[in-house]
Parts: C-alpha cells; structure tokens; sequence
C-alpha cells in the first residue's frame, strides 16, 4: 500500500529533519495492524534538530476519516503515555488505539488559539489544568518528591547562561539566591501535561478549546506544570490572575512555592532556547531579569 507523504513545516523558524523511514514504516504498519487504511499520510510534526525522537502524522482514511498517529521512541514509553492519558477529560485529544510505538489520536479541526486572543481563554485553561492535577494517581505512583533534582538542574542552567554572558552578574545572584531561598524540599505529586501552553491548543468547531500535542504527560509537581505554562504561554497579568483564580478553583490544592517553579521553568527555557532557537530568547530575558528585579512578580 502506498500513501503520499508531505513535510508541514508549521510557524517557527526552526530547523527540521524529515522523518527517518522506518519511523514511516513503523505508521504503515501501525496502521495496518489496526485495520486503518490510509488514503494519504502527512507529516506535521517533524524532528528538530538537537530535541527528540517524536514524529506526528496526520491519517486521512480510505473510509473518510482523518486521525492523528504519533510515533514514540520505544514501545513501552508509547504504553506510558496512553496509560497516563487514560480517562483525561475530551478536552486532551484522546487517544483511540495502540499499535507498538504508534498511538491513534482523535484529530480536532479547529483554529491556533495563537489566532484568536488567548488572553480570553486564560480562565477555561487554568481550570482544565487545574482539573487535571486534582485526577487521582496510580497507587504506585509516588505521592510527593524531593525538589532537589530540580534546584540542582535550575541553578546548572543559571551557570550555562552565566558562562555565556547572557545574564549580568547581578542578575545571576539574585536569581540564585532566589533559586536557593525558594526551594521548598518537597512538593506534592501530580498529572502534569509539561507543555500547556497556546501554541499547543485550538478552539474546535464547537468553540471549545482542546489541547492537540500531548506527548509529555508524565507523573511530577503540580508546580512545575505551572512554571512551565507561564514561560510557555504569555500572558497579560490580568489573564494570569484569571488563570491562577480558575486553577485554584478547580485544583486539590495550591500548588507549592510557585516561585521556584517558575524560576526553574524559565531557566530551562532560556538555556534551551539559547542552545536551540536563539530567536526565541529575549523574550525569555526579560522576563528573567523582571524576576531579578520584582520579588512580588516571582511569587505571583
């Protein structure tokens, strides 16, 4: 069986290498294992250079249909995810099938909250993400974790972007010392998502919004998914007080030291746009040195 394939190279100006093809190979007979016949297979979301091993395609059927195959570097991390994803809320593309290292997903047509005011989807957010940390864990899975890993890793990423000449020297200490005054030690344990962010969300055909890349789930602070969709996502201060009100309202409880978490978020961030997409960098600056420089912006 045969299927056109095509490259969609998206928005970002970042450098893409095409699918290896026994990843290709491996969608085929995904595909073929589950009975889907394809009528056209489409890459849309390829690798980048120095990020991963995760390909996504969109499946347009024989029978009409158009579905989401993405492909995970091993077997047992595709068995993962769609255990962490089992249950989530429709809101998550949900995952329909398993074929070893492919996964079926539900395609959503929809317009990039990107092109709409995301702003206005501040509050539906927090209270989607907010719902998904308060989801009940594994019973093997741990209930809270040391925050040590996460310092250690925050304060590496401070010294790269020292060494780089990319932060001034007082800017560097206040963030360490923010870094190491923040630290909570431990911090409770929850269903994090790790990329909820605009850029990785649309609003369906019903006006609903929906979250179309979800391959990081993983088992981690509630914290850190914050710290992580406020570097990732920017927002007007009065979007994320709305965003923080509906998470609250929808949560088990507050996040702990939201503080370090965004400060290891946007430190990470930094460090790997400086490493990966240059251009997306000074965004991130600036928003570090207004942690520098705003205590109460840190904490907020």
């Amino acid at each position: 069986m045969h299927a056109a394939v095509a490259v969609a190279y998206g928005r970002r100006s970042r450098t893409m290498i095409e699918a290896p093809p026994a990843v290709l190979h491996d969608v085929r007979d995904a595909l073929d294992r589950l009975g889907v016949r394809p009528r056209r297979i489409v890459l849309i979301s390829p690798l980048e250079r120095h990020k991963g091993r995760r390909c996504a395609y969109r499946v347009d059927t024989e029978d009409g249909r158009t579905l989401k195959a993405r492909h995970f570097e091993s077997v047992g991390e595709a068995d993962r995810q769609r255990v962490l994803r089992e249950g989530l809320e429709a809101a998550f593309a949900p995952v329909l099938a398993q074929a070893g290292r492919v996964l079926l997903e539900e395609w959503i047509d929809g317009v990039p909250l990107t092109d709409r005011d995301p702003d206005s989807y501040a509050g539906v957010g927090g209270a989607l993400l907010g719902r998904l940390h308060a989801r009940p864990l594994a019973v093997d899975a741990p209930a809270v974790f040391e925050t040590q890993k996460w310092a250690a890793a925050a304060l590496s990423d401070l010294t790269i972007l020292a060494s780089a000449e990319i932060l001034d020297a007082h800017t560097v200490a206040v963030l360490e010392a923010g870094i190491r005054q923040r630290d909570p030690g431990t911090a409770s344990a929850a269903l994090v998502h790790t990329d909820f962010c605009a850029e990785n969300m649309l609003i369906d055909t019903h006006g609903l919004l929906r979250v179309i890349d979800n391959e990081q789930f993983t088992v981690a602070p509630a914290g850190y998914d914050l710290g992580r969709t406020f570097d990732r996502w920017p927002m007007s201060a009065a979007a994320w007080a709305s965003f923080r009100v509906a998470y609250r309202s929808a949560a088990v409880r507050p996040a702990d030291a939201l503080g370090f978490w965004k400060l290891v978020a946007a430190l990470a961030g930094a460090r790997l746009r400086h490493q990966r997409t240059p251009a997306r960098l000074p965004a991130t600056l600036v928003l570090l040195r207004r942690f520098a420089a705003d205590e109460r912006f840190v904490d907020s």
